[in-house]
């Protein structure tokens, strides 16, 4: 897109345990310790049979947002102003805490706007996969010659989000970011996903998941545990079955 800057920022690429949370945390497959007196509030879903386990306990979520918006602060400081366009519905946890950190961090003055997209519905992501439809449901209108941070909940196969840049790049914005709360590191992706993956490298990513199912803090399993404080690793089985 001719004059979109796309500057990545201290968040971006580089990793780190979970102490730094200005750099992306890496999660490891038995997931994040909880904080002290935190674990007690995740007794039910150790019950769950829904649940595998606790991936992300909320404090280190929270941690890790005001890191991401320290840093979108410092990038976008020089500007008028900052849209965050949220994808819906998976996003919208994320979003909302991701704007309130912006603005203890003195970023410029932030407007919401929404789009959904459809990508696999009541599917389940399958092995081997190529590519999946994405059906564009909302889309925001007078994005031209703004400053927009597009804030996306989870980097999986790569398919909607590779759509949706796409698409807002032909909107003549006036910069374009990706901020992404999580990206799964794909186990076995096909080579068409892993080239998707390797063309799509977000601005801002706040963790590197394993290749789970996930849920939690607005990202659902079957509409279940969007208002989970925490990310959680789902029983796959038990959706299997379902």
């Amino acid at each position: 897109m001719p004059g979109a800057a796309r500057p990545r920022g201290a968040a971006g690429r580089a990793m780190a345990g979970a102490g730094d949370t200005e750099r992306v945390i890496e999660v490891p497959p038995q997931g994040l310790p909880a904080g002290p007196g935190e674990a007690a509030h995740y007794a039910s879903l150790a019950a769950d049979p829904r649940v595998a386990r606790v991936l992300v306990p909320a404090s280190l979520l929270q941690a890790r947002v005001d890191g991401l918006a320290a840093a979108i602060a410092r990038d976008l400081a020089a500007a008028p102003a900052l849209t965050v366009l949220v994808v819906l519905k998976g996003a919208f946890c994320f979003a909302k805490d991701l704007g309130e950190r912006l603005f203890a961090h003195g970023a410029p003055p932030v407007r919401y706007e929404f789009l959904k997209a459809v990508t696999y519905g009541a599917g389940i992501k399958g092995s081997g996969e190529n590519a999946r439809r994405v059906r564009l449901q909302l889309k925001p209108a007078g994005l031209r010659g703004r400053d927009v941070l597009l804030v996306e909940d989870l980097v999986d196969q790569a398919f909607t989000l590779s759509r949706l840049r796409a698409l807002l790049e032909q909107e003549g914005l006036r910069s374009l970011r990706l901020c992404v709360l999580a990206e799964k590191v794909l186990a076995a992706p096909s080579p068409a996903v892993q080239k998707l993956r390797e063309g799509l490298r977000p601005d801002y990513v706040g963790f590197r998941l394993p290749d789970v199912w996930i849920a939690g803090y607005g990202i659902d399993a079957g509409e279940d545990f969007r208002n989970l404080p925490c990310l959680v690793a789902v029983n796959e089985a038990h959706y299997r079955r379902g």
